[in-house]
């Protein structure tokens, strides 16, 4: 009984986990139906990351500062959208600040989380000028020298 319970709960991890994530090499959906609060980037130029980011989640808010270090780095290669569900209201004052390198938007309906199939935050994707997914997982655990190999 207790290998049984085992398994289902595996294979509702997996099924959770997969559903999380677009594949790597696909076609990534374009960015569509959001409320830009910074400047908009110019799409189709060079590579960009898209964080799904929720002010709740402490990991989330964590990630700003090095996010925005991240963006500042890698500027001349690929754009960073901070991309949230909650109102902007909510988040400008907190995700706007003085030095900001990356562009902030909100999907308050959702169209962009459930395309990309984002369940939980932390979440990012990373996507090439030409629209073709190169990097999926969470953001904590990328690094400049996987960004370096990708750009």
């Amino acid at each position: 009984m207790k290998k049984i319970l085992v398994l289902i709960l595996m294979l509702t991890a997996s099924l959770t986990l997969s559903a999380q994530r677009v594949e790597v090499g696909s076609r990534a959906p374009r960015i569509r139906g959001v409320e830009w609060i910074s400047d908009e980037p110019e799409m189709g130029t060079k590579a960009i990351m898209v964080e799904f980011f929720h002010s709740s989640n402490e990991d989330c808010c964590s990630h700003i500062t090095p996010l925005n270090d991240l963006a500042k780095e890698f500027r001349h290669e690929m754009d960073v959208v901070m991309l949230t569900r909650e109102p902007a209201e909510q988040v400008a004052y907190m995700l706007l600040h003085e030095y900001q390198f990356f562009y902030v938007a909100t999907d308050e309906s959702g169209e962009m989380f459930r395309s990309f199939g984002v369940n939980h935050v932390p979440y990012a994707v990373i996507i090439s000028a030409k629209g073709t997914i190169l990097w999926t997982g969470n953001p904590l655990t990328l690094n400049n020298k996987t960004l370096k190999k990708l750009l």
